[in-house]
């Protein structure tokens, strides 16, 4: 496969290969959480890993912390379910680092891990998908292993309208408002290429954008995160600093969860 060559956005992150936005600009900024619970036995591990960015920067810090790895020790794992996004990865990543295909809920990846980074992926997820998915994460995870949790809230701004409030988050809030009560309120998703049929966003083409975005509160992904038999140690949400200042709304606008498979006794 010849190396596919990232076609940046307006606001420095990556156009993704598989018409889902773009990677973030910036590593997650729930990057310590993720590198921190390294057990130095099992890999961390990145679902959704498009470009490679936060798996090259945590090999750097492993390597940096930890010293070099052993000659055949996987200490990243990055997994993604577009095959141009995990050859990019192997071909600028160091030998510590392993690829994998990977499409959640249905083909996660085998693999027992300290900690799993799922970044900006889950929102293109249906509930009763997220809930499958976390159920594989707590299995994945050894005991005390963690998960890190990032999704787009129904309050994220993307561009703003003509009355001042973004067209997808005036959908995305009154869609997530309308069905309080439920385990997910945003299920039903937004459809990005519609809403922003005839203008641009972070200078992206009308087809990279995603036709069923799900907007997620933070308290929607904690909930779930307990049913799967977590304990969840960070619930907030603010804006992901891979974004523009311009899409900064009340400090609401990227879920954001920290939870930890509960050592059983």
């Amino acid at each position: 496969m010849d190396l596919p060559t990232p076609h940046a956005t307006s606001n420095g992150g990556r156009m993704t290969n598989n018409k889902k936005g773009m990677e973030m600009s910036t590593t997650s900024p729930l990057f310590d959480e993720w590198v921190q619970a390294f057990d130095g036995i099992h890999p961390l591990v990145d679902i959704g890993c498009a470009w490679g960015k936060n798996v090259f920067e945590a090999a750097k810090v492993l390597a940096n912390t930890r010293g070099p790895p052993a000659a055949t020790a996987v200490r990243v794992m990055a997994c993604d379910c577009d095959e141009a996004h995990l050859a990019y990865t192997r071909a600028h990543a160091p030998p510590d680092v392993a690829t994998a295909f990977a499409r959640v809920p249905d083909a996660p990846p085998a693999v027992t891990a300290s900690s799993i980074l799922i970044g900006e992926v889950l929102h293109f997820v249906e509930g009763h998908a997220i809930d499958k998915t976390l159920a594989w994460a707590h299995d994945a995870l050894v005991p005390g292993g963690v998960l890190c949790l990032t999704a787009g809230t129904p309050w994220a701004k993307f561009v703003p309208g003509a009355s001042g409030m973004c067209p997808i988050q005036a959908v995305a809030q009154g869609l997530w408002e309308a069905n309080q009560g439920k385990d997910w309120p945003g299920s039903q998703g937004v459809n990005h290429q519609e809403l922003m049929a005839g203008a641009s966003l972070f200078n992206m083409p009308n087809d990279q954008l995603p036709t069923y975005l799900h907007p997620i509160a933070a308290e929607d992904l904690s909930r779930a995160c307990e049913r799967a038999g977590f304990e969840v140690l960070l619930k907030r949400e603010q804006i992901h600093p891979g974004w523009p200042p311009a899409s900064a709304n009340n400090g609401r606008e990227n879920a954001q969860v920290v939870a930890r498979k509960v050592v059983r006794a």
